[in-house]
């Protein structure tokens, strides 16, 4: 009796090992605590139903805000690191045409853009911050996407 206790214990330990070992999946949560962990503390990432929203801050009060709409964006081309902006870039698909809102809070006016820019506070390309975004992208527009690989 206590050989057969003994090996359920055992095996129900190997069970739950093997199944910590698997792979880690990058959700959304995730992707976009990375994301905001590279970004300068005056823009800051959310994500909504529907769309993704981009708050840009002066003096710790919303100045700007951004609204991103994922089927409108191109995630292959048009998410890049501007060295000379110090920013990741976010573009819309040529075909959208101007696809970003833009809500400049002071004036109470809303424009729409080809593109926004993220200010980061990485340095040399930014790879792991622009796959960040475009895998934050492609969750809301592919299906069945999955990321077991840490972003840098």
């Amino acid at each position: 009796m206590k050989f057969l206790s003994l090996f359920l214990l055992i095996t129900s330990l190997s069970i739950i090992s093997i199944s910590t070992l698997k792979a880690q999946t990058y959700d959304e949560h995730y992707t976009v605590d990375y994301i905001n962990s590279q970004l300068e503390k005056k823009c800051h990432v959310f994500t909504e139903k529907k769309n993704i929203r981009v708050e840009f801050y002066a003096g710790g009060v919303p100045v700007r805000i951004d609204y991103l709409f994922p089927k409108s964006l191109d995630f292959d081309n048009g998410i890049y690191f501007s060295e000379s902006e110090g920013s990741v870039i976010v573009s819309c698909y040529e075909k959208a045409g101007k696809c970003i809102e833009r809500d400049i809070i002071k004036r109470d006016s809303k424009i729409v853009y080809y593109r926004t820019n993220l200010t980061t506070t990485c340095t040399n390309g930014c790879a792991g911050l622009v796959e960040a975004m475009k895998h934050l992208i492609k969750l809301y527009v592919l299906d069945d996407v999955e990321r077991t690989e840490p972003f840098e």
